[in-house]
């Protein structure tokens, strides 16, 4: 079974990243990290890539959404 956090909705979360550019600055558990760019993951699925202290990682659009809904 689904759960609702484990639910994609692709079109939401492309238009919630519409304001993110490669480039910006983010700022995630306390560190701040580099916009490297944006992809689609093979389920459709909107994600950042992510640079900062030596490594570079590609993050859900859901979960950046979640960590960044309180901010």
């Amino acid at each position: 079974m689904i759960s609702a956090m484990d639910k994609i909705e692709p079109l939401k979360d492309h238009l919630a990243l519409a304001r993110i550019a490669p480039g910006d600055r983010v700022r995630l558990w306390g560190k701040t990290f580099n916009v490297f760019g944006k992809t689609t993951l093979g389920t459709g699925e909107p994600a950042l890539v992510l640079q900062g202290e030596g490594e570079q990682f590609v993050l859900r659009a859901s979960e950046y959404l979640a960590q960044t809904k309180g901010a």
